[in-house]
């Protein structure tokens, strides 16, 4: 019984320092600037195009798919995202999201045959020279934290998935409006 009591004491413990990490490195990326590059590729419905005017949006949510994911797995899954593209859709091109993958070097095939299998109808990049990261230095590297919300000013104002959290996509909403409401930044900025 003693073990028992100590095994939950530990896995608590463990727990509540993960909490405190991500915490702080949420904290910690709040208001880091984000530097969007006009190199990576895109494709619509499955098909290369080319999209430039994107990083002139106020309001964009980043979700970045590094290389330690596979990618052509996610890209099998956007069709999860498609709430949320049409309240993006809905925005009268005040908000903007930005799929990213950075897949690596031998990845980047089957990511591409992915993408123009499941013809996502949304704008997809592929940092096929994975600019991101060496211009984002800064990027947690926790993949929790890989969702991401920047104002006009690409600085992070919001963080985390709210793919399958209905809390965290109503505290989404509600600033995306507020920052489409103030010009892209939210009131107290």
């Amino acid at each position: 019984m003693k073990q028992i009591s100590q095994y939950i004491a530990i896995v608590f413990f463990t727990v509540s320092c993960m909490n405190n990490h991500l915490k702080k490195n949420i904290q910690q990326f709040i208001g880091q600037e984000i530097i969007l590059s006009s190199d990576w590729k895109a494709m619509y419905k499955g098909r290369d195009t080319v999209l430039t005017d994107f990083r002139e949006i106020d309001v964009k949510m980043v979700i970045f798919n590094d290389s330690l994911l596979c990618g052509s797995c996610q890209a099998g899954r956007m069709f999860e995202w498609n709430d949320i593209v049409a309240y993006a859709d809905s925005s009268s091109q005040k908000f903007f999201i930005i799929y990213l993958f950075s897949p690596r070097k031998e990845d980047i095939n089957r990511l591409n045959i992915s993408l123009k299998a499941n013809k996502f109808n949304y704008p997809i990049f592929i940092d096929i020279n994975s600019s991101f990261i060496k211009q984002n230095p800064h990027l947690p590297k926790n993949q929790q934290l890989h969702t991401f919300l920047l104002d006009k000013n690409n600085k992070v104002v919001l963080v985390g998935s709210p793919l399958f959290n209905p809390a965290l996509w109503e505290l989404y909403k509600s600033t995306i409006q507020k920052m489409i409401d103030n010009d892209g930044v939210l009131p107290d900025q």
